[in-house]
């Protein structure tokens, strides 16, 4: 197949470095929101690039972009009771989905003709989706990265999917190098993957990548009671544990007052219900969907939250004490993740929450006031960034160094 190229009448001085991000993001926005955290990052860094995000999140479209940045809206698909992938909306099976996808992505590269792809977390994207773009890549000559978040599973299940034939080839043949999106002193990925050294050889670790800086939000007139902010990530998945906060609050009202985050994909239905409930309590407000989490938790005391990549670099970046309730299901990173920091000393984990245990906690993360900012686990925009510009021989920003 014959790439398009949209550079053919212009000198070299004006070329533009072009980048392609896949994030299949199936369940949740975590995925997408990191792409967009690179993009963003990418283009103060490298200001002639432009990046094209491709993703099958519901909420491709929500989120505000910089110049140069786009993203092409995949069809969505969700997980069933099982795990299993299915259609979010459309009919057809999943098949359907699938091989609509993969044209798409495939037609997407010979147009945007980028000099690098970066594909994040799933090898091949959705069901093998990435397949084509990749070989078309290797063949051509276009760089290849593949992005990992700090945790990918538990090492059984990532033995399962990395030790089928296709994954395997993919990833020694049809990338050029593999960026892990943490620290690997919170986590080898070598190590407790045991990954052979095809891989092992091309793994570069960046710190965690977090939203790029911005100035700090300035913080609310304080209120004589503490704020707890309490967030599950995209909400998907989120239904059981704000139940377990509303009995919480019900059983007897704190002594902090509450801003509960529900997240964009909570189920509409339970959104009503939930704000019903919460007009019965004092000192609970409720949000279906809030655009900037950041200021939010600048404008709280501690955090109650999901243990999601984004969600936690964010807490991070914040310093303020957090008490995670990670989920096990589909998959255990969350757990993972949240027990590792714990160990660290940089936040509560609270495997399966109970309203006695969580509200422990909470009155313990409030006790503890804000903590250290956890510079050194961060800088992952920053790291990627410079990455980028050394595969690429390009180079960096001059006048704009501020990255996170």
């Amino acid at each position: 197949m014959t790439r398009l190229d949209p550079q053919a009448n212009t000198t070299s001085r004006e070329r533009v470095t072009r980048i392609m991000i896949h994030c299949h993001d199936s369940f949740g926005i975590g995925h997408l929101r990191r792409s967009l955290n690179l993009a963003t990052s990418l283009r103060r860094q490298i200001p002639s690039c432009e990046v094209l995000i491709t993703s099958g999140s519901p909420c491709a479209t929500h989120f505000e972009l910089p110049d140069g940045v786009d993203v092409l809206k995949l069809p969505s698909v969700t997980k069933d009771e099982a795990g299993d992938y299915v259609p979010r909306r459309l009919g057809g099976g999943l098949g359907v989905i699938v091989r609509m996808r993969r044209r798409v992505l495939l037609e997407a590269f010979l147009c945007f003709s980028p000099d690098l792809v970066i594909a994040d977390h799933q090898p091949l994207g959705l069901c093998g989706e990435l397949t084509d773009v990749l070989e078309e890549a290797h063949s051509t000559g276009v760089r290849t990265f593949l992005g990992l978040r700090d945790i990918i599973d538990d090492k059984a299940a990532v033995d399962a999917e990395w030790g089928r034939p296709h994954i395997r080839h993919a990833l020694t043949k049809l990338y050029d190098r593999i960026v892990v999106y943490g620290r690997q002193d919170v986590f080898d990925v070598r190590h407790e993957y045991d990954l052979e050294d095809a891989i092992a050889d091309k793994l570069e670790y960046t710190g965690y990548v977090g939203r790029p800086a911005q100035i700090s939000p300035v913080r609310a007139v304080p209120s004589l009671r503490p704020e707890v902010l309490v967030t599950v990530g995209g909400g998907e998945d989120g239904v059981e544990r704000v139940e377990t906060y509303l009995e919480l609050v019900e059983e007897g009202q704190p002594v902090w007052n509450s801003c509960l985050v529900l997240g964009p994909l909570f189920p509409q239905k339970e959104v009503r219900r939930v704000k019903r409930r919460a007009r019965l309590l004092r000192g609970l407000d409720v949000h279906s969907f809030h655009h900037d989490i950041p200021r939010l938790l600048a404008q709280s005391d501690a955090v109650v939250s999901m243990a999601g990549y984004n969600s936690v670099v964010e807490i991070m970046q914040s310093g303020k004490p957090a008490v995670f309730w990670p989920r096990s299901f589909p998959r255990r990173e969350q757990l993972i993740r949240a027990e590792r920091l714990e160990l660290r000393g940089l936040a509560a984990c609270v495997a399966e929450p109970t309203t006695g245990k969580l509200r422990r906690e909470v009155e313990l993360a409030l006790d503890r006031g804000v903590t250290r900012r956890s510079a050194e686990l961060l800088g992952g925009c920053k790291a990627v960034s410079r990455i980028v510009i050394e595969d690429l021989g390009l180079e960096a920003c001059k006048t704009n160094q501020r990255v996170s």
